[in-house]
């Protein structure tokens, strides 16, 4: 059995996050304008992201997710099941679609509670109990 490690603060989880999203978006070689782009999030959220000021939410993490997802990405590691999941056919109604990502999501929040179980995860800094 192995010995129980303090959780994380939460101050250092989010730092922590920060270093590895910027560590994995310069690694894909985008800048953080062409990350903003992809994420259809706002220039302002990566970069106090990627500061480790802000608090990622869980749609913050689908949305860089997929972003991330156009190159052969393994973050989230795939074993989380946290991969926004891209179909090439729409699905049937807005409904449909809304109540499958309100799953997606629920499942996804309870696996990226802590990430970073498995030591042997070479991309995310900070060994086990970093969030990404």
């Amino acid at each position: 059995m192995r010995p129980k490690r303090p959780m994380p603060s939460s101050d250092e989880l989010r730092e922590q996050f920060g270093v590895n999203l910027r560590k994995y978006r310069k690694r894909l070689g985008i800048s953080q304008h062409e990350l903003a782009f992809r994420s259809e999030m706002a220039l302002a959220s990566i970069s106090l992201l990627e500061l480790g000021k802000k608090q990622p939410r869980i749609d913050s993490l689908i949305r860089l997710a997929g972003a991330l997802e156009g190159r052969r990405a393994s973050w989230p590691p795939a074993s989380t099941g946290c991969r926004p999941k891209l179909s090439p056919r729409p699905a049937a109604s807005m409904s449909q679609r809304t109540r499958s990502s309100q799953r997606r999501s629920q499942r996804c929040e309870r696996q990226l509670r802590v990430v970073g179980s498995d030591p042997s995860d070479e991309q995310v800094e900070g060994g086990t109990g970093a969030v990404i």
